[in-house]
């Protein structure tokens, strides 16, 4: 898991799936409402299949979800 920090101090988690080389353009997921990049994304096996077919995958926890902070 890394973190970013916004401009009003809320630290932000996302998950990087797979690493990146030149030229790589990644696969940015958002969840939807009341879910998860876990939940959402990793447990049905959407990373994984993504992954699967080459793509590197970055997921992002909405505030107050998953592991990001909560305003």
């Amino acid at each position: 898991m890394n973190t970013f920090t916004t401009s009003d101090g809320i630290e932000i988690a996302y998950h990087e799936f797979g690493e990146r080389s030149a030229g790589d353009v990644p696969v940015v997921l958002q969840h939807g409402f009341a879910a998860s990049s876990h939940t959402n994304w990793v447990l049905p096996g959407v990373v994984a299949a993504l992954q699967g077919s080459g793509r590197t995958v970055i997921a992002v926890d909405a505030r107050g979800h998953g592991q990001s902070g909560t305003p």
